[in-house]
């Protein structure tokens, strides 16, 4: 009884959030996902629950969902990038970098990933280390389409050393050698170890590197900050609420992509 209950309570639920945010219903089947094992025995007057995920929810961690977002907004990035506008042409060579990793992450879905896979294999020792290395550097080269580096040479290439060190130190830290899936569903070309582990202040720097150059020199502030808090949001939720702590890196891709395309159609070209 409790068992049906509780499988049925959380079916609903999950259709519910899918009707206000398809993107969550990418999974084929709740119930081939989720397993309940609730007993009957009492601990302190309440009811011993214990929820198992076998498979872990496809959110952000499916081939669809990484190559449909990835596709989306490299053709985003490839309509903004020939408009003659500065910052347009900023935004799609940020935008650029950050998708580079859901792209990689589709094909990784894609092959499996296969355990010790050839395709695994090479995604991961060759691929993933120059994904990682656009996302710092997407947004941060971008810039240079707006403002020259000169006047602002210190802190341009401190963030391009130290985004640069952050990848090879981690890939040289933990040598990796392919991809695997986490107990919760998620994908982890970080590390051996399965859940990776991320340390605080490595995963903080790595954020700060990122965010960076949009709050130093995007003007106005606010929509630099917009978009930065959206993808701090995002990254804190993942370390804090799942076993991997890039697992909604997709949701950031996604916004920063809507938002230049609005911000697009609110900007004239300098030629106009």
């Amino acid at each position: 009884m409790a068992d049906d209950f509780g499988r049925k309570s959380i079916s609903v639920v999950a259709r519910r959030l899918a009707v206000h945010w398809p993107i969550l219903s990418v999974t084929s089947s709740i119930d081939s996902t989720l397993d309940i094992v609730a007993s009957g025995d009492a601990i302190d007057g309440r009811a011993n629950c214990r929820l198992q995920f076998s498979e872990g929810p496809r959110i952000c961690f499916s081939a669809t969902s990484s190559l449909l977002a990835g596709g989306c907004a490299f053709s985003a990035a490839a309509y903004l990038l020939p408009r003659d506008n500065p910052q347009l042409k900023w935004g799609a060579v940020a935008l650029a970098g950050i998708t580079a990793m859901q792209l990689v992450e589709g094909v990784l879905w894609l092959d499996g990933p296969t355990p010790h896979g050839s395709v695994n294999q090479l995604l991961t020792i060759g691929l993933i280390p120059l994904a990682l290395l656009a996302q710092a550097w997407g947004p941060l080269l971008g810039s240079m389409f707006v403002l020259p580096v000169q006047p602002r040479r210190l802190p341009f290439f401190f963030l391009l050393i130290v985004g640069l060190t952050l990848v090879v130190g981690a890939r040289v830290l933990y040598q990796p050698t392919y991809t695997q899936v986490t107990p919760q569903g998620h994908l982890n070309w970080w590390s051996p170890a399965n859940p990776p582990v991320f340390l605080p202040w490595a995963y903080g720097l790595w954020a700060a590197v990122i965010g960076a150059p949009f709050l130093f020199w995007w003007r106005p502030f606010w929509q630099s900050l917009l978009v930065v808090s959206w993808g701090w949001l995002w990254a804190v939720a993942s370390f804090i609420l799942t076993d991997s702590a890039a697992s909604h890196w997709c949701f950031f891709v996604s916004f920063y992509g809507a938002f230049l395309l609005v911000y697009a159609f609110m900007v004239p070209d300098k030629s106009n």
